[in-house]
């Protein structure tokens, strides 16, 4: 190769090897200091662009959770309700067996009239109060909808009036302490509201039960998106980490190549010595 002071190929070689251990050197920094393999467009833009898709459904869905769970309190609150009532139910069954007794005297059926009173009355305020966040499914004949995916499909949470709407009003305090009908009433009006509350009670439960599962559904397809997030876009840092030392060592070798290559035409001058 012939020795020239205009060219210096052997530091043309060099500094081509520099530079692209250099750039080697910078995408690799990148996705230690990133965790990605694809960080930006800049990386690979059909691949960012792919994983931006997947981060929106993810969002999507932890916002669809979040709006499960709080149709998880609303029906908390309803069934705590109506378990009380059913509770509740068993007590003024006690009570409704003793008036309809004949044989009890007018002062002690006052004293069950006065306790069955109150007992319809905590009832009642257990129906009127059982709200959450401004809603009451135990005294709506209404239905509410909540998301339950990211397509905005609704699971319908069915208001209670039509079963425990007449609770109240059919146990009123008049049919229940006739002398007369106080049997009759146990045995027909009473046993048809406590069914009423026993079914109020299975939807529910049910609908507990759905919002669980659609709940449980939505996680997996986040995990699921998740781990596909993660395939495409994460850097192997274990990997990454290793390969940064080496470029450093290559770079480092790289310099002092071109800083001999560099030296070369200080050759020429010692022909003129």
């Amino acid at each position: 190769m012939t020795n020239s002071i205009n060219t210096n190929l052997n530091a043309l070689v060099a500094l081509r090897s520099l530079q692209g251990t250099q750039a080697d050197l910078n995408a690799t920094q990148k996705r230690v200091s990133t965790g990605y393999n694809v960080a930006d467009a800049f990386d690979n833009g059909a691949i960012f662009a792919i994983a931006q898709g997947v981060r929106n459904s993810i969002a999507g869905i932890t916002a669809v959770a979040s709006q499960l769970n709080n149709a998880t309190g609303l029906i908390s609150v309803t069934n705590a309700s109506l378990t009380q009532v059913s509770d509740l139910l068993t007590q003024v069954r006690d009570v409704l067996t003793r008036l309809a007794d004949q044989s009890i005297s007018s002062d002690t059926r006052a004293q069950l009239t006065t306790q069955y009173f109150n007992l319809i009355q905590t009832i009642n305020n257990n129906i009127i109060t059982a709200t959450y966040q401004g809603t009451n499914l135990v005294s709506t004949s209404g239905s509410v909808g909540v998301i339950q995916d990211v397509l905005a499909n609704q699971l319908v949470l069915a208001g209670q009036l039509s079963t425990v709407g007449t609770l109240v009003t059919n146990l009123s305090i008049a049919g229940a302490t006739s002398l007369t009908s106080a049997g009759t009433f146990l045995l027909q009006t009473f046993l048809t509201e406590l069914n009423l509350v026993a079914t109020s009670l299975n939807v529910i439960g049910s609908l507990n039960q759905r919002i669980g599962n659609q709940i449980n559904y939505n996680s997996s397809i986040s995990d699921a998106l998740t781990a596909g997030l993660s395939s495409l876009v994460d850097a192997n840092l274990p990997a990454e980490s290793a390969r940064l030392q080496s470029l450093q060592i290559k770079q480092q070798l790289s310099a002092q190549a071109l800083s001999i290559a560099n030296q070369g035409p200080s050759v020429l001058l010692s022909l003129f010595r």
